[in-house]
């Protein structure tokens, strides 16, 4: 490891390169750096009196591998673009983590067999950080004769320095190295292992605690996928938790749109969203009709994006000069055609906290879904008609989810805060229930893979919402839930009344299945092979195991339910013992064949797409029904 110091004088100071794994202390300059000998590798840096340290810059090393792919430094949005390891060294070389998309500063390379062979990262708060793949050097050729690996991690950006609130009382920073090569024997296992250990190791040093709220865990549904947001409305809604409820689903999430034109609208047709009120015409009774779905046993959860001011809002001219523009004053008009609130102003962060309550208080919202933080503006807010109380907006966002967090649940403790991985990592999971890994419609491998990286760092994982097309069997939807459960929490953008019988059958089934086990998708899954292919979740009185493409085999040594995630007709059950019996079940749960029992050792079974295995222990009488 080397390290380079900037000052804010302008002056830089380099140090190493470092042995990690010895101990060191050098100083130079009036700069100390001190690294510790046990991994994570922790590093102090003490400035000279009167002097601010506004960035660290770390570059790592390590020999060259024959990898298999790589997962590159990501939110969690858009690393399986980039897998594949020549593809990384061409287009991976610069990552920003920055409030549209707070990355997690780790750079995992699995080996042949698929495990990690070498991880690299830095374990620090949460900062503007730029991250940047060194070597091997891609210009008018790949130059890998170095024969080494080399990454960059910059914490405090030309952009954003340093937080000041970072550094200790005497000015210094401490930070840790995260560095894992292959062990002598084995591996590390799966990358969803390494990058869960990076993660709670950061929970460990820094402190930091989710808080587990059980009703976010219960299956969801939201108005979002099948529907323009100009065709979403009251009726439509009441339709689906009726025929939701019917299924096992609790959760009704009223998505963009219901307050006027939404995000999938006419670029030309100018936005009201910011007032938060809603459309007449769509819900003429907001409040009336949070209270049905309440009396219905059911919660309706609020789609909201409390910075998001749009040109046609009312809001618009009462919050203009909190809004994020250059030193022009110019409020800037994003992408998606509203403005931002500036998350570096006191006011502005309280005014987006009193969106987030209002919902509550108004209409009796059981939860909440925040969502485009990952359309803020990419630029410094230097705007000359409010003040900055902060010099960091990743902090800004951070404080002001902890006063939503707060407030919303002053007023209701159960309530249900949905983020999504864009604005995701140990640092802000705790001002949500439940982290969402979108956007991914129409595309369960996609929309798995996202909701296995947020699983990395919370149980309370929630899959974007899963849709069926018209020709989709029941057991290409039990195929697809299986797919859901194995990594986050069941959540659906279909209208539910167009389904066929025999498909809600799949969906009752299912969500019986997963409530009746809910305390082993209270706790992370686990993976039992490097493709992620078989994961499981260990549940009070059984497992439940996934088996998912590209395997067709696994292992148990209790009983279990084994799902069939794939399109094999035939799945390997590895029992370590003998006394288990078990029956097939169809995609809808439906028995069939007859219980008998297991000899123990490797067993091939029969098994429909979408269906499963029930695993019973064994009675003294012989077999006991599953």
């Amino acid at each position: 490891m080397r390290l380079l110091v900037r000052l804010e004088s302008g002056e830089e100071r380099e140090f190493g390169p470092f042995p990690l794994g010895e101990a060191a202390a050098v100083t130079r300059e009036g700069v100390e750096v001190g690294v510790g000998a046990a991994a994570p590798y922790r590093v102090t840096v003490r400035p000279p009196g009167g002097e601010r340290i506004v960035s660290l810059e770390y570059l790592l090393r390590a020999p060259m591998g024959n990898f298999d792919e790589v997962v590159p430094p990501d939110s969690g949005r858009w690393f399986m673009n980039l897998m594949h390891v020549t593809g990384f060294w061409k287009y991976g070389r610069l990552a920003q983590s920055k409030i549209n998309d707070v990355k997690v500063p780790l750079y995992l390379f699995t080996g042949r067999d698929g495990n990690v062979e070498l991880a690299m990262g830095v374990l620090g708060e949460l900062v503007e950080t730029d991250l940047r793949l060194l070597e091997p050097v891609s210009n008018r050729a790949l130059n890998v004769h170095t024969r080494g690996v080399e990454v960059s991690v910059r914490r405090g950006t030309d952009e954003y320095p340093l937080p000041r609130s970072v550094p200790a009382a005497d000015g210094s920073v401490t930070e840790y190295v995260y560095l894992r090569t292959r062990p002598e024997q084995g591996s590390h296992g799966p990358w969803l292992d390494v990058l869960r250990d990076f993660s709670e190791r950061t929970r460990s040093v820094f402190g930091l605690e989710d808080r587990i709220v059980a009703t976010s865990f219960e299956p969801f549904w939201c108005s979002w996928t099948d529907w323009a947001s100009d065709d979403i409305g009251e009726a439509m809604v009441l339709e689906n938790v009726k025929i939701g409820l019917d299924v096992g689903v609790r959760n009704f999430i009223i998505d963009d749109g219901w307050f006027g034109p939404g995000l999938d609208t006419a670029y030309e047709t100018p936005l009201n969203i910011g007032d938060w009120t809603p459309d007449p015409a769509k819900f003429p009774d907001m409040h009336g009709l949070v209270r049905r779905i309440e009396a219905l046993g059911a919660r309706a959860v609020i789609w909201c994006a409390p910075h998001a001011v749009g040109p046609a809002s009312d809001a618009f001219a009462g919050r203009r000069h909190l809004l994020i523009a250059p030193a022009s004053g110019e409020p800037v008009l994003g992408e998606t055609q509203f403005y931002s609130l500036c998350f570096m102003n006191a006011e502005a962060r309280r005014a987006m906290a009193d969106v987030c309550v209002r919902l509550v208080q108004e209409y009796g919202f059981h939860g909440a879904k925040y969502d485009l933080f990952n359309w803020i503006p990419d630029l410094r807010c230097e705007s000359p008609h409010h003040e900055h109380d902060l010099d960091s907006m990743l902090i800004g966002l951070r404080l002001m989810l902890a006063e939503a967090d707060r407030r919303t649940h002053e007023l209701s403790p159960d309530y249900i805060v949905e983020l999504k991985q864009n604005y995701g990592t140990v640092f802000l999971t705790p001002y949500g229930t439940c982290m969402r890994a979108g956007d991914a419609p129409f595309d369960p491998r996609t929309n798995f893979l996202r909701t296995l990286h947020v699983q990395a760092y919370t149980p309370a994982a929630i899959n974007d919402y899963q849709t069926f097309g018209p020709d989709d069997s029941p057991q290409d939807v039990a195929v697809a839930v299986i797919a859901m459960l194995a990594a986050g929490i069941p959540a659906y953008g279909s209208d539910f009344a167009r389904l066929s019988d025999q498909s809600r059958d799949v969906l009752r089934w299912y969500h019986r299945l997963y409530a009746d086990n809910m305390s082993g998708f209270l706790e992370h899954r686990t993976a039992h092979n490097a493709s992620h292919g078989v994961l499981r979740a260990r549940a009070a009185e059984r497992d439940i195991v996934f088996v998912l493409q590209p395997s067709t085999s696994c292992r148990i040594d209790r009983p279990a339910v084994v799902l069939n995630g794939g399109y094999a007709t035939r799945l390997t059950v590895d029992a370590e013992a003998a006394g288990l019996c078990f029956t097939v079940l169809s995609p809808s749960g439906g028995r069939l064949t007859e219980p008998r029992e297991h000899p123990g050792g490797p067993l091939t079974v029969d098994v429909p797409p979408g269906g499963g295995i029930d695993f019973t222990e064994s009675t003294a009488d012989g077999v006991r029904l599953p």
